[in-house]
């Protein structure tokens, strides 16, 4: 369904609002501006990641139907309502840690919310809100969207490849931070705005100590690598304490070495080939 100017204006505007926040500092409880839209295409009545939250944990669940793809199959998607508002969401349950030498293997619903903490403690508004529910974790449907798969599949070339590769570079350094062993075309999202979203990370933060990716951390948003640099370990245990049982300490470990990882890009290249704004 294609957008009207007005929601295509509203989209443009509470994006300029989340940079306007941003520069207010890396507060852990920073309020940016969300769009998300319902099953009709229509704007959701949310300002906030935070009233998108709310509303993940307080809408009644109308249906569920099962979602066979990915690796995942312990997930519904379903249709949320509350006040005469309705929204798509997927709700996942399951919980699997393997530990074992080398960094073992983790399989939860739990992830995906502390994958959405995470991005939030580092200024990022590119993991769909999550919240845990009824034993797992509900995330919020990206509507009008397509996957990376597809969009490889049908040939096309992203409209701004720059913006492009940048919210790509982005995405490599989380998934080294988060040690994510699923990432694919598959879950990576694009929406009408050439936005990519960074989703399904059940199979994320298991014990690994060295970098999945590392080739992969070849820039950064500024934002992201200021609060890279600035987050103290209090405070990223803090925000992950109720989502993750095990491997806080290797998170931490992690952390430094995406550090390590784009100082070295930086001393190599050069600080302006390596830290850019995201459009």
């Amino acid at each position: 369904m294609q957008r009207t100017d007005r929601e295509s204006g509203l989209r443009a505007g509470v994006r300029l609002w989340f940079l306007v926040l941003l520069l207010a500092g890396p507060s852990s409880g920073l309020q940016a501006a969300a769009v998300f839209y319902d099953p009709d295409g229509q704007a959701l009545p949310f300002s906030t990641f935070e009233e998108v939250e709310d509303f993940l944990k307080t809408a009644d669940i109308v249906w569920k139907e099962k979602l066979d793809a990915g690796t995942n199959k312990r997930k519904r998607k379903v249709l949320l309502e509350k006040d005469g508002v309705q929204a798509h969401a997927i709700l996942r349950t399951g919980y699997e840690v393997k530990d074992s030498p080398g960094g073992g293997f983790v399989d939860s619903c739990h992830s995906e919310v502390a994958a959405y903490q995470l991005s939030r403690l580092l200024g990022l508004d590119s993991v769909p809100p999550a919240v845990r529910r009824k034993g797992g974790s509900i995330q919020i449907w990206v509507e009008n969207a397509t996957t990376d798969a597809s969009r490889r599949e049908k040939g096309a070339e992203p409209e701004d490849p720059i913006a492009f590769e940048q919210q790509v570079q982005v995405m490599g350094v989380f998934d080294n931070l988060i040690a994510n062993t699923d990432r694919n075309p598959g879950n990576i999202l694009i929406d009408g705005d050439g936005k990519i979203w960074f989703i399904d990370h059940t199979r994320s933060f298991a014990g690994q100590t060295v970098l999945k990716y590392p080739e992969k951390i070849t820039g950064s948003d500024r934002q992201v690598w200021n609060r890279l640099q600035s987050l103290s370990d209090s405070q990223i245990q803090e925000a992950m304490r109720p989502y993750l049982r095990l491997y806080q300490n290797e998170l931490l470990v992690r952390r430094q070495l995406v550090v390590e990882a784009l100082r070295a890009q930086i001393a190599s290249r050069g600080e302006d080939a390596v830290l850019f704004e995201l459009k």
